[in-house]
């Protein structure tokens, strides 16, 4: 009874005010991180003496399977956590409370940490008790996703306290009451936040951008001026009929990593992979006349040597390995293109079309036949700056279904494959 007595003590915070502030946030965008903190601190100031607090998803990302959000008091900030499908082993998982919600369909987990009630099922509880926490609560908010009805989806809370006689029964209920609206939020928060991220990963930065901030209508395009960066991998076809479809994926995913690295570390954006090529962009900026021009050239082709070069080292690799090896071809071109919405009413690529990107492919097409990996088209050449790179002319060339022949240029030491 003395320790029912003491529960009654607590204050507890206003939930409806905090509540108000809480929808507030999902309504004015707030991220995630400022939502989590924002509702500790004022939970705490409130009269629940809040330790940690955690929040955790599941997400929707090519490289990772959740993402958590920690605020400890005594940091007074939050710190992010991504959750791979490595991160866990199945031994952990199977003795954590995460497991028992999510996979067990137990709505919460409590458990003491001190004295005769305290739980010891679980490992992460003891890091608890070293961290001096008294009490332990945790709640899943359950959602369902239409592609998955299958397996539980849901927003997972932890929270601890320090507080000696640890949470009370009025302060458990009032989180029951408030977390499913803080649940919501933190979704609304975390989904805009991987929404962002998918979109990067599918249609490249820039494009991705235009997307989500409404550049959608079917037609729309703009003229921009970009270097254009073109690659294609040499006897992929010929690879594709001795490997099994797993290797090859595995080959092509190796190599296609090696092309867009070094182009989106220095500025540019892949605007897609088509089979075993790429498509990259460097938007030219709009001030800064030609120096600005110049940079951007000089970060283009800083690119395709950093490709060449990491094509060289993994060739090597593999060789050594006893694995099958693939020689690259580049083309870097300079031109005005349409970028935007192309396609048919049902389905839309975000894409640049004119007569640049046709040169620029027919530009790689020549590669071969004048046994280079590098070739640089005249208009490439004529932005880059005099104190640039020094680079080789090797003549005039026809490219098909380009009427009139064009000077062509590479660099001195190129990587050999």
């Amino acid at each position: 009874m003395a320790t029912l007595a003491n529960e009654t003590e607590h204050r507890l915070p206003d939930a409806v005010a905090l509540e108000r502030w809480i929808v507030q946030q999902g309504l004015d965008g707030i991220t995630a991180e400022v939502v989590l903190k924002g509702f500790c601190t004022r939970v705490s100031a409130g009269g629940i003496q809040i330790q940690r607090g955690l929040s955790a998803m599941r997400v929707l990302h090519p490289l990772y399977k959740g993402f958590g959000l920690i605020w400890r008091r005594a940091k007074g900030t939050v710190e992010e956590e991504i959750y791979s499908g490595d991160r866990v082993s199945p031994e952990i998982w199977q003795r954590s409370t995460f497991k028992v919600m999510v996979d067990d369909g137990e709505p919460e987990v409590r458990r003491r940490l001190l004295g005769p009630e305290a739980g010891e099922e679980f490992p992460v509880l003891e890091d608890f008790r070293q961290e001096g926490a008294t009490d332990y609560f945790a709640m899943i908010c359950g959602y369902a996703v239409e592609f998955a009805s299958d397996q539980r989806f849901g927003v997972v809370f932890t929270f601890t306290t320090d507080r000696e006689d640890g949470f009370s029964a009025a302060e458990l209920d009032f989180f029951r009451s408030i977390l499913p609206t803080l649940a919501l939020t933190l979704r609304v928060a975390i989904n805009r936040r991987f929404t962002q991220a998918i979109a990067d990963a599918y249609l490249g930065r820039d494009a991705a951008r235009r997307v989500l901030s409404g550049e959608i209508e079917r037609g729309h395009v703009e003229t921009v001026s970009a270097v254009l960066f073109y690659s294609d991998l040499c006897g992929f076809t010929a690879l594709g009929d001795r490997l099994g479809q797993h290797e090859l994926v595995e080959l092509l995913n190796e190599y296609l990593a090696c092309m867009a690295e070094p182009v989106e570390a220095r500025g540019g954006q892949v605007l897609k992979f088509m089979g075993d090529g790429m498509l990259g962009t460097f938007e030219l900026p709009g001030e800064g006349g030609a120096k600005a021009r110049g940079e951007t050239g000089i970060a283009a082709l800083e690119a395709a040597m950093d490709v060449l070069t990491r094509i060289s080292e993994l060739n090597q690799t593999r060789r050594a390995a006893g694995q099958p090896t693939m020689a690259l071809n580049i083309a870097l071109h300079l031109g005005n293109v349409a970028y935007g919405n192309v396609g048919s009413p049902m389905r839309l690529d975000f894409t640049v079309i004119g007569p640049a990107v046709n040169e620029v492919s027919r530009l790689e097409g020549m590669c071969d036949s004048l046994e280079r990996r590098l070739l640089i088209s005249e208009a490439f050449a004529n932005a880059m700056p005099e104190d640039g790179p020094d680079l080789l002319p090797l003549g005039r060339h026809g490219l098909r279904s380009v009427r009139e022949p064009v000077r062509l240029f590479t660099v001195e030491q190129v990587p050999e494959p």
